[in-house]
């Protein structure tokens, strides 16, 4: 189970399939927007790792 249906598991009941479809894809969508143009800056890894 994806770690976004972990923690929204006692809500779930509150909204509709296609929400959570919808849900999960934009979570996924910006993790990986965070990760690859954010995280993977060079400037950023120096200052982590420096």
């Amino acid at each position: 189970m994806p770690t976004a249906a972990l923690v929204a598991t006692p809500f779930m009941f509150l909204i509709s399939p296609e929400v959570q479809v919808s849900f999960e894809f934009w979570f996924y969508r910006v993790g990986t927007y965070l990760v690859n143009n954010v995280l993977d800056d060079p400037a950023w890894l120096a200052l982590m790792f420096c």
